[in-house]
């Protein structure tokens, strides 16, 4: 045997090796996150539902529910508090079977902080970035889009789920684009795989719906999203964690292909 060939199956083995540690620390991750958020929560329910979700073993079955439809290496390499976030999403979609006049906006809540947490790792930080290597940045209009853009860029505020359906969609379908949003344009055009994934008829027309539906927007700051509702955005978000179509899925994917 060559030592070019011995030393590639020693590389891969080490690397095998490293993958399983990697795989055991996210399996016991989740767990404690279920675990720590559980203990938490189950003090807030009613003595009923605090019953019901000790006993059907809820804690186990939101771990596995978890770390089967997204698996380790996407959890792995998720923005940090993603995983206590879809835990907590999943305890409160329990709490809301319960009950069926109940309020989603505690699920709502929990998929906002993961979304907003992925658009600014995968899109929103190396897009600031990438206009300061354009030069001076000077806000020159009024229009709504282009101040967002700007705080988003010279005041890292977070870039809105509208505000990226907004940008999208005009990109798509070919609309008029100002400063910030024609660098925005050149940003994804630049980084094609980015581009290509959010420009993608299998996540934007998804995203269209999330977003043309309202929960994020308007229904989430009236403090009260119904429970058929919370059932739809469950289902784009995390596909009922079996369709890895889903939204959540595909960002996650996404930003471990990055």
């Amino acid at each position: 045997m060559s030592q070019d060939l011995e030393a590639l199956i020693r590389e891969n083995t080490e690397l095998r090796r490293k993958l399983e540690v990697s795989r055991a620390w996210m399996e016991r991750e989740v767990r404690e996150s279920a675990h720590r958020i559980s203990q938490k929560r189950v003090g807030k329910m009613s003595i009923h539902d605090r019953d019901d979700f000790l006993g059907q073993n809820q804690e186990e079955i939101i771990t596995n529910r978890i770390r089967g439809y997204f698996g380790e290496l996407l959890l792995l390499n998720a923005p940090k508090n993603t995983v206590e976030h879809l835990v907590d999403s999943e305890i409160s979609y329990f709490s809301l079977g319960k009950n069926v006049n109940g309020d989603g906006i505690g699920v709502i809540s929990s998929y906002t902080k993961i979304i907003d947490s992925l658009i600014e790792t995968i899109i929103t930080n190396q897009f600031r970035k990438f206009v300061s290597k354009q030069g001076a940045i000077i806000l020159r209009s009024n229009d709504p889009l282009e101040k967002a853009l700007y705080l988003v860029i010279s005041k890292k505020y977070i870039l809105s789920t509208g505000r990226l359906y907004g940008l999208l969609k005009n990109i798509r379908s070919g609309g008029t684009l100002l400063e910030f949003g024609g660098l925005f344009a050149k940003y994804l055009e630049k980084y094609q795989s980015l581009g290509d994934f959010l420009l993608s008829d299998a996540f934007f027309h998804l995203y269209a719906k999330l977003i043309e539906d309202e929960v994020f927007g308007g229904k989430r700051h009236s403090g009260k999203i119904s429970r058929e509702e919370t059932l739809k955005v469950r289902e784009l978000l995390v596909g009922n964690f079996t369709d890895k179509n889903a939204i959540l899925y595909q960002f996650l994917a996404q930003n471990c292909a990055i």
